[in-house]
């Protein structure tokens, strides 16, 4: 048996969709930024669990000397040069979205190792970097990356683009 429903014409549907697109953008936009906070939230979250920020993560691997400080957390400088920036959304440019990353001018003024960027150091695979003359491989020791505490947040901010719409 036929749902009995609305009537609607072409026009009553093209009006519905008018301004659509325009809401779609700001949903868009709005989920995009909301997202990047909580990216760098998570993110940031490492540094007080001691581990990477997602399911199945072990803690960091203990330094070579016993500091009174937490594993990457003596200064702060390394936790606090976590941003987003918004790339773009239109049509003009290949970029769009949001980037996570870590601002390496946040380094010029950090009480340790000035001006080094040493994000990377830690955030990639073990032994890509090498300290000093001795050549001794680095520990990774992730902070950045895909994060199932991200996955779950996309999840649920997703609806959020479609607020508005018809």
């Amino acid at each position: 048996m036929p749902k009995k429903g609305i009537k609607i014409t072409p026009q009553m549907f093209a009006d519905q969709w008018k301004h659509a697109s325009h809401r779609f953008q700001l949903n868009v936009w709005n989920f995009e930024v909301e997202l990047a906070k909580e990216a760098v939230a998570i993110f940031k979250k490492s540094f007080d669990l001691g581990r990477f920020n997602t399911n199945g993560s072990i803690a960091w691997k203990a330094r070579r000397k016993n500091y009174a400080h937490p594993i990457l957390n003596e200064t702060g400088t390394l936790k606090n040069s976590i941003e987003w920036k918004y790339l773009g959304g239109d049509t003009a440019g290949p970029k769009k979205g949001v980037r996570i990353f870590t601002n390496p001018n946040k380094f010029w003024t950090a009480a340790r190792h000035k001006g080094f960027c040493y994000a990377a150091v830690h955030n990639a695979r073990s032994g890509t970097y090498t300290y000093g003359k001795t050549g001794v491989k680095s520990i990774q020791r992730q902070f950045i990356g895909h994060s199932t505490e991200l996955n779950r947040k996309i999840k649920e901010l997703t609806p959020k683009i479609f607020i508005g719409l018809p």
